[in-house]
């Protein structure tokens, strides 16, 4: 069983899909702030002058390297069949770590193979949140 669910499911069992490790710093670190286009350099002052109201966030992007396996090279295409048509017909989907109790709410952007086998595959998977810093508890 994996730590992670996408729409509730556990993808190790759907898919076969294992979320490899680096995805906590990606998902965990913090949104960088838009740049408010109201910042003033006086070249003949010290500092620069910025608004400092309405706060707004740049979109994050998670890059989560994966790999799924599978008993035979049949049995790879059709847990990675599965999981390509639902990356590619669904829009927002959530993306949990149950053992955080965290939920992000994401979109799939791009793909790109790692390297491959005869009955697994890796990848790198690279998902959008434009819910910066919206905290999601599952429920």
């Amino acid at each position: 069983m994996s730590a992670y669910r996408i729409n509730g499911i556990d993808p190790e069992l759907q898919y076969g899909l294992i979320v490899e490790k680096g995805v906590d710093a990606e998902i965990l670190a913090m949104p960088a702030l838009k740049d408010s286009g109201l910042d003033i350099d006086f070249v003949e002052e010290n500092g620069t002058d910025r608004y400092h109201g309405s706060r707004k966030f740049e979109s994050k992007r998670y890059q989560v390297q994966c790999c799924i396996k599978a008993e035979s090279a049949a049995a790879l295409m059709v847990k990675y069949n599965a999981l390509e048509q639902f990356l590619l017909n669904t829009a927002v989907f959530n993306f949990d770590d149950v053992i955080k109790n965290r939920r992000w709410k994401v979109f799939y952007k791009r793909m790109e193979i790692i390297d491959k086998g005869i009955s697994w595959i890796r990848f790198r998977l690279e998902l959008i949140d434009d819910y910066p810093t919206d905290l999601f508890t599952i429920s």
